[in-house]
């Protein structure tokens, strides 16, 4: 079996507009598929009846179709469908559990220590410039130009 025939489709009102707009210059076959997934209470479409609309709409017939009902086939390209959509909404991820809390606590830790050394070392430049800078002014040193 072909995966995208799981995959659902949130269908959002904007897509519902669109696809409202389909069943009376459809293929009967597809009209009937679409039919069934665009009703009110409705809140999502398989994929694969999405794929089979944007396919249909680059076809010669599909063209001259949505051109003499004066609508536009980009509107049916596979971006333009699924603009704005979730993938598989109705799906319940589990939650993120650490494989190991321990090794993610000493992550952490050694993190913060890499951060720390960062800082230090960009502090003790500059605290090494600005006393130089410091020391040289009061001891009546001047800039040598060669």
């Amino acid at each position: 079996m072909n995966r995208t025939h799981e995959l659902d489709i949130s269908l959002e009102d904007h897509l519902l507009e669109v696809l409202n707009a389909l069943p009376t210059i459809l293929p009967d076959d597809l009209a009937v598929e679409l039919s069934a997934f665009i009703t009110p209470s409705s809140t999502v479409i398989p994929y694969y009846i999405l794929l089979k609309i944007s396919q249909w709409s680059r076809s010669p017939a599909g063209l001259k179709a949505l051109q003499s009902s004066s609508l536009d086939p980009q509107s049916y390209s596979m971006v333009s469908l699924l603009a704005g959509t979730r993938t598989s909404p109705e799906k319940k991820f589990p939650a993120y559990v650490a494989k190991d809390p321990e090794t993610e606590r000493r992550q952490a830790a050694n993190d913060k220590k890499a951060v720390s050394t960062v800082v230090n070392g960009v502090l003790s430049v500059a605290g090494t410039g600005f006393a130089t800078w410091w020391a040289s002014e009061r001891m009546g040193l001047r800039l040598e130009w060669v």
